[in-house]
């Protein structure tokens, strides 16, 4: 860099060139270090670049392949996901699929969270009375539990029979719906 009255600036990377450089252009393919050149130099640089330079007809296509995904990981439509977790090729950090393989060979969900279950009319109730919507979790089913036992706790509405029922009711929502998390 040179000081020129306060100001400083990049000198152009070309050979003998004292003017500014403020354009930056690759040094290699990995788009990880830059050339800074001047606006002339920059020109004549790009055109003698070429990406591809050096590469193989059948890398070049490999590399345009993969700049159709942004090199990410693809597969074809109709792999199922139990061919595609053989295959050690499905991601799933939150183990959302998983509730959905035959023959579980990856490992468990530790969130044993019920999504979009196949429910029996009791259990159907259950969710209705409790009010609890899917996907939910041990933890938020407890919480909605402790909420209804203390609003209909019949100690707490003077022996209430209505109160009573309701209790009852709630302990019972709450133990089909746990079994049901526990059954995954």
């Amino acid at each position: 860099m040179i000081k020129e009255e306060k100001k400083f600036y990049r000198k152009c990377d070309h050979p003998g060139c004292e003017a500014e450089g403020e354009y930056r252009a690759p040094k290699d393919r990995s788009l990880k270090e830059y050339y800074w050149f001047c606006l002339k130099h920059v020109s004549e640089y790009n055109k003698s670049w070429n990406y591809y330079d050096g590469m193989s007809q059948d890398e070049i296509e490999r590399e345009n392949k993969l700049d159709e995904t942004w090199h990410c990981p693809s597969w074809k439509f109709g792999l199922n996901l139990e061919q595609l977790s053989k295959d050690g090729r499905l991601e799933d950090p939150f183990e959302i699929y998983n509730t959905y393989m035959k023959g579980r060979n990856t490992k468990k969900s530790y969130s044993k969270m019920v999504l979009q279950p196949k429910l029996t009319v009791q259990e159907l109730e259950a969710v209705k009375f409790l009010e609890i919507t899917f996907p939910y979790t041990e933890a938020q089913l407890k919480t909605r539990y402790k909420l209804l036992v203390k609003k209909h706790h019949p100690d707490l509405n003077n022996g209430s029979k209505k109160s009573e029922e309701m209790f009852k009711k709630v302990a019972e929502c709450y133990r089909i719906l746990l079994k049901k998390l526990k059954n995954q």
